[in-house]
């Protein structure tokens, strides 16, 4: 465990992948706001505000799901160089 934790989450190039990873993640809210900017509708703003605030809760898994997301980018992007295990 230790090993694998050492080759896909604590290297440098991780970080971005975790950025990545998060935007993905809070796509719901970057479509909401946009539909939201452009009808004028308020709604959409609280679609959005609502998203963020029930991943924020402390009971959801929003960092796991992050580090999965990024995990599984970091995978294909490593499978699609050619260095596959």
């Amino acid at each position: 465990m230790k090993k694998w934790l050492k080759e896909n989450i604590f290297v440098k190039d991780m970080f971005v992948y975790i950025v990545i990873a998060a935007l993905i993640f809070y796509i719901p809210v970057w479509v909401l706001s946009f539909f939201g900017i452009i009808t004028s509708q308020s709604w959409y703003f609280g679609g959005a505000a609502a998203w963020i605030l029930f991943w924020a809760g402390p009971f959801t898994p929003t960092i796991p799901i992050i580090f999965a997301i990024a995990v599984f980018i970091k995978q294909i992007v490593k499978k699609s160089k050619g260095h596959e295990e």
